[in-house]
């Protein structure tokens, strides 16, 4: 998740103190670009680091400032988009972090301190465009490096320190969302929220905005807009306009799920046309995707699929596949509304595609359930004539297994609330798919084995934590997947994707609530501190059941073929090893 302030995607501000002829002009370059990059004028910031960075290498006794002149030439073309590029030019700063390291100067301890923090800066958001590429496990890897330099040995964090320390923080916060790892993510937003309060209020945008994300995704849109009228007013008080028109993007987004389509349209306008202006070109290719998801939600599904494929082009030139296949499923909605089926099924083929790829199972699962209902809707719509059993048959092998995993997301919710939530919003609407499409089929078999399955009921965690039966939290695979809601298919031309996939750039809302400019920020924002230490609610810790046997030998367990099936697609344990009667 990009952000413009210290703690995220900030230019570089460091410099390691060594003296040179040549470093005033190329400081003043740097300085310029920073003071562009903060008023989101990105293109000149990009300049004028690029000049740096040409003057820099002219001159070896500036390698410090060269350095720092890559790593904020990276990040702003990171936030025009050009990720592949930005990951190119915070590696070549990381090569020249390590030859920093080796100087002599590198021998005082302020010089060796200096580039430690420079190095754990360039890591930092090398993390924000590896994740928008969709390499999540480099990113991370640049991640845990960061915050293991930056680890504060004590309760007084140097100022740039904790600046970074808190840029970890969020851009952790920003992957575990990325992942759909709740849980990690509502702990890691929570703690970044309390290290900005102590240390640097004035940045508590980011950490509210991923708290906003956390509640929208995990069904407590309520929570998450009293985050977002903080974050936004957070944003105001530290005159960061791109914070300001991220929040307001993803309030639209927020409206536009739940059917606020007037509310929508303007924050949408206003949003994208300050990220035009400014050229970020992946929140651009965002607010494409939801002005697509506006047409729809109007039934101009041709205008949709126009604004859908323009999002798309973006995306994939500036390398976020993730954002892509996510645009890619949308797409795939409004083609299947003009009846372009071919065309429809390509599109979730490579959706499916990139979220392998990037090891996002329950994504998958998620977009199998889907497919399935797109099948269905083909079959009820009476016109796919002797090709119905084979779709059908299709419908049943993806709806199966997606509906397993999906329901099993909710024996990883500590939180009761959450796991009824997710049961009523998801779970329940992807089992019942199952059950239709299996009757439809006349697959007896199978619809007695589901009746088994969902009559076992779910057994509470007895069992000591880390027990490889019962602990579905030990499984670095089991994730809780995003959002609140679902489509049924029944013959609807205008079927849209559930809620989950649904754009999914989350950070804050509102625009209205707090005063612009507080006198005193910290004090606006203890209620984001507050709330963050209850939200996640109490409940009784529940295990996944076991497997079902259906004869007394035990070799024939209910749904034992489509378990299979799930846990090797998408990764993620459905049930336990331990096997019991049904009987």
């Amino acid at each position: 998740m990009a952000s413009d302030e210290p703690s995220a995607l900030e230019p570089a501000h460091l410099s390691v103190p060594v003296s040179a002829p040549a470093s005033a002009p190329i400081s003043a370059l740097i300085d310029a670009g920073n003071d562009a990059f903060l008023r989101g004028e990105f293109t000149l910031a990009h300049a004028r680091f690029d000049q740096a960075v040409e003057a820099a290498a002219r001159h070896p006794a500036t390698l410090d400032l060269r350095t720092q002149a890559l790593i904020n030439r990276a990040s702003t073309a990171d936030r025009m988009g050009d990720h592949p590029a930005a990951v190119a030019s915070f590696r070549e700063a990381l090569g020249l972090c390590e030859r920093l390291a080796g100087t002599a100067a590198a021998e005082d301890p302020i010089v060796a301190a200096a580039v430690t923090v420079l190095r754990a800066s360039a890591l930092v958001n090398l993390s924000q465009a590896l994740l928008n590429t969709g390499d999540l496990t480099a990113a991370l890897r640049a991640l845990e490096q960061a915050r293991e330099l930056l680890d504060p040995k004590d309760e007084i964090l140097p100022e740039d320190t904790a600046d970074l320390f808190i840029g970890a923080l969020v851009a952790l916060t920003a992957l575990t969302i990325q992942r759909e790892e709740w849980s990690r993510a509502h702990e890691l937003a929570a703690e970044s929220l309390d290290v900005v309060l102590r240390h640097r209020p004035a940045l508590a945008g980011r950490p509210l905005m991923n708290l906003s994300a956390v509640h929208i995704a995990t069904g407590r849109p309520e929570l998450g807009e009293d985050f977002a009228y903080q974050a936004i007013a957070a944003f105001e008080a530290s005159d960061t306009p791109s914070g300001v028109a991220e929040t307001r993007q993803s309030l639209a987004q927020l409206c536009l799920r739940s059917g606020r389509i007037a509310e929508a349209e303007p924050l949408l306008a206003a949003s994208q046309e300050f990220f035009d202006r400014a050229g970020m070109a992946h929140q651009s290719a965002f607010g494409l995707d939801l002005l697509g998801l506006l047409a729809a939600l109007r039934g101009d599904q041709a205008g949709a699929v126009e604004l859908y494929g323009r999002s798309l082009a973006r995306f994939e030139e500036a390398g976020a596949l993730i954002a892509a296949a996510e645009v890619r499923v949308r797409l795939a909605a409004g083609l299947h509304a003009q009846r372009r089926y071919d065309e429809s099924e390509a599109q979730l083929a490579r959706a499916q595609e990139a979220f392998t790829r990037s090891g996002l199972g329950l994504r998958r699962a998620q977009t199998d359930f889907f497919h399935a209902a797109l099948l269905e809707d083909r079959v009820s719509a009476g016109a796919v004539g002797p090709t119905g059993p084979a779709l059908l048959g299709r419908a049943v092998a993806l709806a199966v297994p997606a509906a397993l995993a999906l329901d099993a997301v909710r024996f990883t919710l500590a939180n009761g609330a959450q796991r009824e939530r997710w049961h009523r919003a998801l779970a329940e609407p992807a089992m019942r798919l199952a059950f239709r499409l299996a009757t439809r089929a006349g697959a007896a078999d199978l619809v007695a084995e589901l009746i088994e399955s969902r009559c076992a009921g779910t057994p509470l965690r007895d069992a000591a934590p880390g027990d490889a039966d019962t602990d579905a939290d030990t499984d670095a695979d089991t994730e809780t997947a995003t959002g609140s809601g679902t489509t049924e298919a029944g013959g609807s031309p205008g079927l849209e994707p559930p809620d989950f996939l649904h754009p999914l750039a989350f950070p804050g809302q509102m625009d209205t609530a707090a005063p612009a400019h507080p006198e005193d920020p910290g004090d606006a924002f203890q209620l984001g501190a507050a709330l963050a230490g209850v939200a996640a609610g109490a409940g009784l810790p529940v295990a996944p059941p076991p497997r079902l046997a259906l004869t007394r030998t035990g070799t024939t367990v209910a749904l034992a073929s489509y378990l299979t099936r799930a846990e090797a697609r998408y990764g993620a344990r459905i049930r336990t090893a331990r096997v019991v009667p049904t009987w």
